[in-house]
């Protein structure tokens, strides 16, 4: 028969046409009945498989592009023997086959109303047949799902970095797997390590730690202690040593430093070391205040020494013994910079106390311990006398007057007491007279001071006495030597040589030795009646000294050669002034450059009497010879800049 939409000429038997899949029906109107219908409903299944069929081949075609199975939906017939499906799903999955096609597995479920008429059904899948005949195949999107699961993979792994960056759990963890991890975690799996017994892993963590806080220059006490021990473990207690060195000096409260550093020093075994362990007692003292250590100091270390006379001021000079009564060896030093044992004195006898201040400073020694030092300060002053009286009140006398001199009152019974004096206003020293208890007479003059002062038998000087009176009564002293006072009408440093050569020739020029007064050269001329001496001064000759054991020269006030010593000396001011016990004697003294004395020459037989004059820094002097008989032998006067 032709199929009415195609017009393709099918057999009878056919119920659907071969080309467009158009339901042929021979008994258009009437319904099927008997073995016809069996027949249609037989051949109309095996359309919707031959449908099947292709929509599984097309199906195939895709799933080798890429899917993974398809779904099929299409309108069956229903037969008599109660087979009902609306429409199934046909899910393929490729299984194992043996040929070129793979096989497939197949699944059917019914998802329409299975009391849906045949018409209906045929009539819905003659329309698919029209649209196309196409099978809807729905496809798994991949692609969605990969950006899924990518998403959750960034948001687990950014979950993940955030835990291990910022969280201690996180750090510990990066810390156990060797990664960059914070100095708290390291220090925590460190100590983890170490409580396992792994103090290797332990070191190597604590000294990362320790190299992260010291570039951030933060200081983890702890942590570093539980280093030090981990090195202690492993036999490394040097390193130890110096890391307990390290937290006291930085830290010095931490008593744990201190006491391990101690442990390690007392059990090493190295010279020296015993008494580093004995310093840093001393000093874990001072910076904790814990009296263990000074406890354990004093069990280690000697006693310090002890001396048979207790610091403190004494007015007598002394002796002292240092010992120990353990019997160690002491030394000693008064030295403040000196360091012991090396830089002291080892003790043998006993020490001599001058007077003055002394600083004892002790140690005693075991082998190379060494004990605190003992130290006294010991002041030996020896009493002063007190300031000498005299028994004339300051005052104005028309007479000449005496005075008496006397002790101190606290000095008044002591027979170790000695007076020194002058009356000529200048400053008593050694060589000055002293006060034999025979009255001393005064001067006459406008102003007549005397002074004096007391020394006792420890040598020890009292204040000075100082009294001014005016005596004015006759025959007063006479005048001073001044520099106008010249010889034979020369000028010292004035009168050339030239003009001093007219009057006196030239003279024989001898060689001299520089003398240490002068900048310049100077010339000596030997003449018969003595010397002249010249110096270049200011491209001149000049004279500066002229020395005569003759008459040819006259000296100042008609003194000269051959005058006995009391009438050079009756020339001159002179105050009366007694004899020193050198046997020198002061005649007068104006002020500090200007003064007349007596010297007795060390053959104790001949004089000088000297007049001296200090003027524009220079000094004028006039030395009168005395020869043993008590005259004038030669007269010396010189300039000396």
């Amino acid at each position: 028969m032709l199929c009415p939409k195609c017009g393709y000429y099918t057999d009878r038997e056919e119920t659907v046409c071969p080309e467009c899949r158009e339901i042929v029906n021979t008994n258009a109107g009437e319904p099927a009945g008997g073995a016809e219908s069996i027949r249609q409903g037989k051949r109309a299944r095996q359309a919707i498989r031959d449908a099947a069929a292709k929509q599984t081949t097309e199906a195939r075609r895709k799933r080798r592009s890429g899917a993974s199975h398809a779904t099929v939906e299409m309108p069956l017939i229903r037969d008599d023997r109660e087979e009902e499906f609306a429409s199934f799903t046909v899910s393929e999955q490729e299984t194992s086959g043996d040929g070129e096609e793979p096989a497939f597995e197949r699944r059917r479920r019914s998802v329409y109303d299975e009391d849906a008429a045949l018409e209906e059904q045929a009539r819905a899948y003659t329309e698919w047949i029209e649209k196309g005949g196409r099978q809807r195949l729905k496809m798994v999107n991949w692609m969605k799902i990969t950006l899924i699961t990518v998403s959750v993979l960034i948001l687990a792994l950014i979950g993940g970095w955030l835990f291990l960056e910022n969280t201690d759990e996180g750090q510990k963890l990066m810390a156990r797997l060797g990664r960059k991890a914070t100095s708290s975690a390291l220090w925590s799996v460190g100590e983890e390590l170490m409580n396992t017994g792994d103090m290797e892993g332990a070191i190597v963590n604590f000294e990362k730690a320790k190299k992260q806080d010291e570039a951030e220059e933060h200081e983890d006490v702890d942590g570093l202690l539980m280093l030090a021990s981990a090195y202690e473990a492993v036999g490394k207690t040097d390193e130890a040593a110096a890391l307990y060195e390290r937290i006291y000096t930085n830290t010095p409260s931490r008593t744990e430093a201190y006491v391990n550093h101690i442990r390690i020093l007392r059990s090493s075994g190295k010279t020296g070391d015993l008494a580093k362990a004995g310093e840093l007692m001393k000093l874990a003292y001072e910076k904790t205040g814990e009296a263990s250590f000074q406890t354990q100091r004093r069990d280690l270390l000697p006693a310090p020494p002890e001396v048979d006379l207790t610091a403190g001021y004494y007015e007598a000079k002394k002796y002292i013994a240092i010992t120990s009564y353990q019997g160690y060896e002491v030394y000693w030093t008064f030295d403040e910079d000196a360091e012991l044992p090396s830089g002291g004195t080892l003790w043998t006898e006993r020490v001599f106390l001058d007077e003055g201040i002394w600083n004892l400073r002790a140690v005693a020694v075991n082998g190379e311990l060494v004990s605190d030092e003992l130290r006294g300060t010991y002041k030996i002053i020896m009493p002063s006398p007190q300031t000498p009286q005299c028994n004339l009140a300051p005052g104005t006398y028309k007479t000449r007057q005496k005075i008496r001199l006397k002790p101190g009152q606290d000095n008044l019974n002591d027979d170790d007491i000695v007076i020194y004096y002058t009356v000529d206003g200048s400053t008593p020293d050694a060589d000055c007279p002293i006060y034999t208890g025979e009255p001393i007479q005064l001067p006459s003059g406008h102003t007549v001071t005397i002074k004096a002062f007391a020394v006792n038998k420890y040598n020890k000087v009292s204040n000075m006495l100082e009294r001014s009176f005016k005596i004015e009564a006759k025959p007063y002293p006479l005048t001073a030597w001044e520099i106008t006072e010249t010889i034979g009408g020369f000028e010292l440093n004035k009168t050339t040589m030239l003009d001093f050569q007219s009057s006196y020739g030239e003279g024989t020029l001898t060689e001299m030795e520089q003398s240490g007064d002068f900048e310049t050269e100077c010339r000596k001329y030997e003449y018969p009646w003595g010397y002249a001496v010249m110096n270049l001064s200011r491209k001149n000759w000049v004279l500066v000294e002229l020395y005569f054991r003759d008459g040819t020269f006259k000296a100042p006030r008609g003194t000269g050669i051959g005058d006995p010593m009391d009438f050079v000396v009756g020339k001159f001011k002179d105050l009366g002034q007694v004899k020193s016990a050198s046997g020198n004697r002061r005649l007068y003294t104006l002020n500090s450059g200007n003064d007349g004395r007596i010297y007795l020459q060390e053959d104790k037989k001949t004089y000088i009497v000297r007049y001296r004059i200090r003027s524009d820094g220079h000094w004028y002097q006039l030395d009168y010879n005395i020869d043993p008989d008590g005259n004038v032998a030669s007269v010396d006067w010189q300039y000396i800049p």
